[in-house]
């Protein structure tokens, strides 16, 4: 079936073709000063429909893709002028110096051959720019319906990495510990903050752009939760600093923080000097993120599926909905990971 319906489109060409070019053969007769049997004139005829097959191919299938797709429109009706003409010119010279001599009678002006083909290609114009245009609607259609499955898709999985139940096991292994600890409104605190953050996951993630504010405001309270693990006493060291414009750009929901999650995740040391540095700046519609950590020192004999999950997803996200609009570095050193993110919002 799928042998059959890639070669259902050339088959079809193939017979209008065919069909035109008998078509031609068989009123050649109406054309010209004749002065032979009709069985002469094939050669013009077959020439004449190169010239078409050649003007209708290299619009629909060459030029309209190249300029068109780019929004290159000027480009296109300039090469598309020029392409008609010279075509159009090159009949004519064949018709007007090598066709007399096989079957007129009289010699027909340049001029008026030259006008005759150029209306003709002209016909064929229009209908190669109908079938280009419509092969690349229906090509960007596919597409666009491609990548929102995509979307869909690594926004899925996304939340699948992002709602585990090993999140949430250790959010309230911290809510628990502060309840035997601190008693009942330290915890209410804790597990209000625990609530935004699940919230903000699974009803703000339902939006295309949230405000970076938003966002913003997810990771401070990700990153409180996340001192609470620490004591006075550990060498550990958490730089967080923000700035910029923040109120008034807006970006995809959870874009940032599997990033943030991860330089925790693997670079949070208990037992050895540990610094985490995060910076979050945005300015003039351009948002960065930087974030270094230190490699852990047990980091072979840590499961990172989850946090491989995480990191891909948001990959194929920044892929998705910034295409060429954002740049990613990520650099793996002997001691020290560290990530770079420059995002163009608008």
């Amino acid at each position: 079936m799928l042998l059959k319906k890639r070669h259902l489109e050339p088959s079809l060409h193939l017979l209008i073709w065919i069909t035109g070019l008998f078509i031609a053969l068989y009123n050649i007769n109406n054309i010209g000063f004749l002065k032979r049997g009709m069985d002469i004139y094939s050669l013009a005829v077959v020439i004449g429909t190169f010239f078409n097959i050649v003007l209708f191919y290299f619009v629909s299938l060459y030029l309209i893709p190249k300029f068109n797709a780019k929004g290159l429109r000027r480009e296109l009706i300039f090469y598309l002028i020029i392409v008609t003409i010279v075509l159009s010119i090159g009949e004519s010279l064949i018709d007007y110096f090598l066709m007399p001599s096989i079957y007129s009678s009289e010699e027909e002006p340049l001029i008026a051959q030259f006008i005759v083909i150029l209306v003709f290609h002209i016909f064929i114009l229009a209908l190669a720019l109908s079938y280009g245009l419509t092969k690349e609607w229906i090509k960007k259609e596919k597409k666009q319906q491609s990548l929102k499955a995509e979307k869909l898709s690594a926004e899925l999985n996304y939340l699948k990495a992002q709602v585990n139940p090993h999140f949430l096991f250790n959010m309230m292994n911290i809510a628990f510990a502060s309840a035997t600890k601190n008693g009942d409104e330290y915890t209410a605190n804790i597990i209000e903050m625990i609530s935004s953050q699940l919230r903000y996951m699974l009803y703000e993630s339902n939006f295309e752009k949230v405000s970076v504010q938003k966002e913003i405001d997810h990771i401070n309270s990700y990153i409180k939760i996340q001192k609470l693990r620490i004591s006075d006493d550990m060498p550990v060291k958490i730089n967080y600093q923000t700035n910029g414009d923040f109120s008034s750009n807006s970006v995809a929901p959870l874009l940032l923080i599997p990033f943030i999650e991860n330089a925790f995740k693997h670079g949070l040391h208990y037992n050895a000097e540990t610094n985490i540095n995060i910076l979050i700046s945005c300015q003039n519609h351009q948002l960065k993120l930087m974030v270094s950590n230190p490699v852990s020192v047990n980091k072979n004999n840590v499961n990172n599926s989850s946090s491989g999950i995480g990191l891909e997803n948001v990959k194929k996200r920044l892929d998705l909905i910034y295409p060429n609009k954002h740049k990613l570095q990520i650099k793996e050193q002997k001691e020290k990971y560290s990530i770079s993110l420059n995002l163009m919002l608008n």
